[in-house]
Parts: C-alpha cells; structure tokens; sequence
C-alpha cells in the first residue's frame, strides 16, 4: 500500500511539476509585462525630452524672425518658412527647398489653412509653438510652425521642419528606432511605442512611432523554448522514477512499516512512546465513542533529577532503564505503559483503579523501586509520583485525560512528593493559582517589585554588629509582603531563580555599599552560580559600587552545591581568589554535609537554625552543636550560628566558640531606610532579647 501511495505521490508530483512549470511561466510574463510598461514609460520620456530639446530651440530663435523674417529662413532655407498671415487662401503658397513639393500638396495647404485659423481663434501665448503634418500620405513630414509678428506688421506663421534623422541618429544609441512621421491613424507594424503631438484645439495632428527592447519578444524567443525543453526532460525522468518505484513497492512497504514501528518506541526504555500511546488510546475510543472503564496514570520518578544532575546522564538513563522494567513487570501485561519523555511514563491500566486499589498500587511500586534499584546505582532514595484519572470519572478525549492525569501528578508532587493522587477538579485551580502567580513574578523581576531587607549580623561576644544578610522580599500588589518560602520554590522550577539571584545581589550592593564598612552576606544559587559570565558579573558589581570584594559573603545552601560541582567548584575558586567570601548555609541538614567540606574551600560556616533552636529541649543538641563548632575552627573557618532568639542560646553559643550570631533576637530583617534612620533594634537588649521566641527568621 506504501508502494502505492509513493507511486500516486509522484503522479501527483508531475502534476505539480506542470502546475509549477505554468506558474512559473505565467509570472515571467506578467514580469516581463510589467518590465515592458516601465520601458515604455522610460522611452517616451526620452521622446518627448529629445522632441522638446528641438521645439526649445526653435522657440528660442523665433526672435531673429521677429526681427528680420528674410535673414531668419535664409539661415535654414531648406527647412524654414514664413508665410504672410493674409496671403491667399486656399492658393499655392510661395516655398523655397524642400517646402516647394510640400506646399504643392492640397492637404498639406488645407492643414495651414487650419493651423491659421486655429491662431485666429485662440491667441495663444507669445512664442506658442505647434506641431503640423505636412506633404502628402507617404512622404508626409513633422513641422513646427508659431505665429509671429511686432506692433504695426502683419502677422505671419514661421515653419520649421523637424529634423528626424537626426533624432533617430541620438534615440539609436538608447536602443530607440525611431520611425518616420505618419497620420493620426497609420502605425507602422514594427513600431511598439508611440507618442502623440495634439493641436491647438486638442486634436491628434501626428505621431511619432518607435520600436525599443522588450522583455517579452526576448523571452519568446529565447527563454519559453528552454524552459519547454526542461518541462519536458523532468516530465520524462519523472515518468521513468514512477516505473521503478513501482517495480519497488513491496520492499519499500516492508521498510516503511519497520520505521513505523521504530518511530513509535522510545530507544532508550523500548516501551511505546508519546505517538504510540497517543495512537492506542484512539484505538480505544474512536472520535465520537465514549471510553471504556479505564484509569490514565502519570507516573514521575522521585530523585532521578538528583541523580542526572550530580551522578551525570549516564547514571540517569541506567535508572530510567531499571524502573521501566519494574513497571512493565508490576503492572502487568494487560497495562499498555508507555514513556513520554524525561521521567515522565504513562500507564493506561483497564478498568477503574482509586482510592484504597491506587494506594495499594503505589505502595507496591515504590516498595519494588526500591528493592531493584540498587543504592549503587541512585546514590538517594528513587520513589514515585502518581497521578490518576478515571474515565468513569472523566470524559473526554485521550488528550484531556492525559491532561487531567499530568494536574494530578503534579498535585502530588507538590504534596511533598511520594504519594499517589486521584484527579479532582480543585487541582486545576491550584495549577491555575501557580500560572497566574508565576506570571505575576515573572513581572516582578522586570517592574523591581522585588525588595531586599538586611538582618544584623553581631559578634558573639560583644554583640557589636558586623555585617548584613541581604534577604528578598517581593511587595505584591494585591497579596501583599511575601516571604521567600512563598515564591523562591516557584522561581527554582522556572529557572527564574537566576534573574531574582543577580538582583538580590545588584541591590544588596548598591544600598550597603555606604554602610560602614560591614560585610554583605547574600543568598546565591547553584544555578546562579554557574550561569554564563557570573564571576565577571560580580566583579563588576563590585567595581560599580565601590565595595571591597573582602565585603562580600556568597551564601549556598548544600543542595545548591548538587547542581554540577566541577563548574561550581571552579566558579568558587574564581571567586575567592578575587577576595570574595563564601560561606556553606543550613550547614546539617543536607544529604551530605561532611563530604562538601572535603570537596570545596569556605570561609564560613552557617549552623542551622534547627540545632540552636533544639538547645533548650534536646539534650544531644549541645553536644552535636559543640561538635560542629570545632570542625569548622579546626578547618580555619568562621562560624556563625542562625535563629538566635534567647540570651541563653547566646551565651552558650559564644561559649562554644561560635564567631557570629544572627537572628530575632539582634533585629529583624528590615528595609534600608529603617537602617539609616535608626529605628531598627541592631544590638541585644531587653527590647530585642524577648522579641519572636515562638518565630523563626527568615
């Protein structure tokens, strides 16, 4: 069938060779006749230049004619003429040269009696030149012809016979062949451009006639046989191409269905892919047929972005490989389980699966993901995400259960990730909510809604403060102040982090750059970090603002540091090499925060605000608190402690070796000008130390 359908294509390509080869001819022509007018155009306006050129200069010696009309035709007597006003009419008048055949003529006599009357008629201005045909049809010629006369003489018409070889002599080198003078209605057949000379009273008296290029004769002659040989030559190999592409059908049918097939599977899980599964739930429920019992899940791997971004792709395509085969083996062979892309794998599992039945499915299958691939091979926990949809529940198309399936996946991870989730029309409304606040943020960057407030950093003994943290905060319109625990999740996934990450920075600098000379703690990103031109980007910062790079303090979080550690590991040691400070935050509560301090170079350590808050009610928290504190100085780093809130918590940190503290009970994080005019707590107090105990910093 393939064969035959390659067979018809070519037929229908040597229709569409000939439709083609008629268009292309039939827009040649119509260039061709839009390059005609246009010459045309160009060579009338050389006509009439050249004919007026002749009627300029007759014009300019009627004068001498004026003055004395026997000196002004002896100069030209063989093309020049004065004719007394009263002489006789309808009688031969006197001529000399050429003028003595031409006057012979009855029509020739007729036409000056007209011209004569016609000057009667209509006093046309001085020096008005006309044009008249005079001699017989055949041998007829062009002529100027004014009136002339001074106060106290007769008036008189002068004539002047226009020299047409020697137009046609000046118009031969522009490619122009003039034809001679012919009567109002004859044309010669060569000619293809023509110009008429109009009277006194507006009729045709002549015609010049002249032959010039033209883009159509040419191609007429030249072009449209070529193009004909080559229609013709295409049509003949087409003709053979279509008898051996027949003769070659069934190997190409055979062939064809063998790309189908490769074409619908994915190569590196071999289950069915996108168009595949795209093509069996049409099977299921044709165009206008309602679905049987079936339930569409979306499954998403748990930890494979973790172990793409920090083991590399390799280690990512081995685990996609694994857990496409604990599917395919755990859901059975009645499930058709196909792989959309990424992580991402869709099962289409007959008859209704909810409720307690989807519970039990997914603890089946995180329970297998994680007895079949190994810890050698994910380095952290794999699990998965489920989100289902019924067609019990659900109508519509194949597409728009896949949709409602990809909204409950989503709800799922968005729950902490790890759960299974049954589709319910609340879910669109969050995703709606995250849209329209993503696009919210992304305006943000662009209109400086985003803010940045500064908590005190202070010495732990003295309490004098030392330095900042820039933290951001983003003044919505109509939601108010909001927290980074509100947004900064959301500008992670859509890599907007980069963009509010330089602007934290750019403004951090800017407002603290007067400031003492206190240092300038800034949260930075994995990802910020290893975006094109960062380390030159900072430097320029710097420069622009006038800060010390010795000022400035890069904060990053351990799970920012999973994102591609060479390249963060070079950009760091660019960094300090510059002066610039780099300090590990949330130190403890990350997957592994020891093996971090053996792979890069910190000046400071952030102890987690979970541990010092865990002082007054955990008794092991002293001890793992202590702990860190001479690991950090026995590696020469500074140590400061975050979520200060309690005096106590301040003196036993201090007592423990911690450098710097820094939480509610030093300041909050507050606006520039809450710095500069003072109003801000800096120092511990008893109006500071008793502020937020059941809060946390932010």
């Amino acid at each position: 069938m393939a064969g035959r359908s390659m067979v018809r294509l070519l037929d229908f390509a040597v229709a569409g060779l000939f439709v083609l080869a008629l268009t292309i001819l039939g827009l040649f022509a119509w260039a061709a006749r839009v390059a005609d007018r246009n010459a045309f155009a160009i060579e009338t306006q050389i006509v009439g230049q050249e004919l007026g050129r002749v009627v300029t200069q007759f014009r300019n010696d009627l004068p001498n004619g004026l003055v004395d009309r026997a000196r002004w035709q002896g100069v030209a007597r063989e093309t020049r003429l004065v004719l007394a006003d009263d002489a006789a009419r309808g009688n031969p008048p006197g001529g000399t040269g050429r003028f003595t055949g031409l006057l012979a003529d009855p029509a020739t006599r007729a036409r000056i009696d007209e011209l004569r009357a016609a000057f009667a008629r209509v006093e046309p201005p001085r020096g008005h030149v006309e044009f008249i045909r005079l001699g017989p049809p055949g041998g007829e010629m062009l002529a100027l012809a004014a009136r002339i006369g001074r106060p106290g003489e007769s008036p008189a018409l002068a004539f002047e016979l226009v020299d047409l070889p020697a137009m046609a002599a000046a118009l031969e080198t522009l490619s122009i062949e003039l034809f001679p003078v012919t009567g109002p209605y004859a044309e010669p057949e060569a000619a293809n451009g023509r110009l008429e000379l109009a009277g006194l009273g507006g009729e045709i008296v002549g015609r010049l006639f002249w032959r010039g290029q033209r883009l159509a004769a040419i191609a007429s002659r030249q072009i449209l046989p070529a193009l004909v040989a080559i229609l013709c030559a295409a049509s003949v190999i087409l003709f053979l191409m279509r008898r051996r592409w027949r003769s070659a059908g069934e190997s190409f049918e055979r062939d064809l269905e063998r790309v189908e097939q490769m074409a619908g599977t994915d190569t590196l899980t071999g289950l069915p892919n996108r168009r595949a599964l795209f093509r069996h739930l049409a099977a299921i429920a044709p165009p206008a047929q309602a679905f049987p019992p079936i339930t569409v899940m979306m499954l998403d791997l748990d930890g494979f972005k973790w172990v793409n971004d920090t083991l590399g792709h390799e280690a990512g395509d081995r685990l996609l490989v694994q857990a496409a085969a604990v599917f395919r083996a755990e859901l059975g062979p009645e499930t058709f389980l196909a792989r959309l892309g990424g992580d991402e794998f869709v099962a289409v599992v007959p008859g209704e699966v909810v409720g307690g039945a989807l519970t039990r499915l997914h603890a089946h299958l995180s329970e297998t993901l994680r007895r079949r691939v190994p810890s050698s091979l994910a380095g952290t926990p794999v699990g998965v995400s489920i989100g289902a949809v019924s067609s019990v529940a659900e109508g519509g198309s194949g597409e728009h259960l896949l949709s409602l399936a990809d909204i409950a996946v989503y709800a799922a991870k968005a729950a902490g990730r790890g759960a299974a989730v049954s589709y319910d029309g609340s879910m669109e409304v969050e995703k709606a909510f995250r849209r329209s606040l993503e696009r919210d943020l992304r305006a943000a960057v662009l209109t400086r809604e985003l803010r940045v407030h500064h908590q005190p950093i202070v010495e732990a003994l003295s309490g004098k403060v030392v330095g900042y943290e820039s933290l951001v905060r983003w003044q919505h319109p109509f939601r108010g102040l909001l927290m980074p625990a509100e947004f900064i999740p959301l500008a992670e996934d859509t890599d907007l982090i980069v963009e509010i990450g330089n602007a934290v920075l750019n403004q951090a600098l800017e407002e603290l750059a007067s400031v003492g000379n206190c240092r300038i703690s800034v949260n930075t990103t994995g990802r910020q970090l290893i975006s094109p031109g960062f380390v030159e980007h900072v430097k320029a910062l710097l420069v622009r603002y006038g800060v010390a790079p010795q000022r400035l303090c890069l904060e990053l979080t351990e799970t920012s540091l999973i994102t591609d550690g060479e390249r963060v590991g070079a950009v760091l040691t660019a960094l300090r090499a510059h002066g610039v400070r780099v300090a590990i935050d949330d130190f403890g509560t990350g997957y592994s925060s020891l093996s971090y301090l053996m792979r890069f170079t910190f000046d400071t350590l952030k102890l987690d605000r979970t541990f010092i808050a865990a002082l007054d009610n955990k008794p092991e928290s002293p001890t793992i608190v202590t702990s860190i504190t001479a690991l950090a100085r026995s590696l020469g780093m500074e140590i400061v402690g975050e979520g200060v809130e309690t005096v106590q918590q301040q003196i036993f940190l201090a007592a423990a070796g911690v450098t710097c503290l820094q939480g509610y009970l030093f300041g909050r994080p507050v606006p520039l000008e809450k710095l500069v005019r003072g109003t801000a707590p800096l120092v511990p107090g008893a109006e500071t130390a008793t502020l937020g105990k059941t809060q946390r910093a932010a």
